[in-house]
């Protein structure tokens, strides 16, 4: 089997990352809700931390549909190359936690959203669909655009934006993925 059919079959029992997808949209709506009722501080570690929470959920997803488990219809190679993608991100964590020590609390959710977004980009290569890319500059540029247009006297105003942003923009994905898998069949 060459490798663009291995990555057709992982996109297609994948359901392209929509379990993650998923998951992780759902999660940066709570860490936005976060930012609009709770203290700045605790926002932030929200936001730092809701992958231990995304990360469960987006594999019970996946088992759900059936995206993990023995008769995975890809080299293990293929595997280890989306465990790679998607722990690529770790590599901004310091200078989140960055943020978090040194009380930059709001700019947290935009670096996150940043980093997260460099990532996607990648995911599009390996599911073979732009959606991964125009997904990655909505969240990067409108992660920008939501923080330069907060009202400077709102500190936490520009931070639940982003994060009520990127997740809405991670559910829509998971939504077109959706329906493009399902229109393919």
């Amino acid at each position: 089997m060459d490798l663009v059919e291995s990555l057709r079959l992982l996109a297609e029992q994948n359901v392209s990352g929509v379990a993650f997808l998923s998951a992780y949209g759902l999660t940066w709506l709570v860490c936005g809700v976060f930012w609009r009722r709770a203290a700045e501080r605790t926002a932030a570690f929200a936001t730092l931390f809701q992958g231990m929470v995304a990360f469960p959920a987006a594999l019970g997803l996946s088992a759900l549909i059936g995206a993990i488990g023995p008769d995975r219809p890809v080299a293990a190679e293929i595997t280890q190359l989306s465990i790679l993608i998607g722990t690529s991100q770790l590599l901004g964590l310091p200078f989140l936690v960055y943020l978090v020590v040194r009380g930059q609390y709001a700019l947290v959710p935009f670096a996150f959203a940043a980093v997260t977004s460099m990532h996607f980009v990648l995911y599009s290569w390996m599911y073979r669909t732009p959606v991964y890319i125009a997904m990655a500059v909505l969240v990067s540029l409108g992660s920008a655009a939501v923080m330069l247009a907060a009202p400077a006297g709102e500190r936490r105003s520009g931070p639940a934006r982003v994060c009520f942003l990127t997740g809405g923009l991670l559910l829509a994905a998971a939504l077109l993925l959706l329906i493009l898998h399902l229109a393919g069949r």
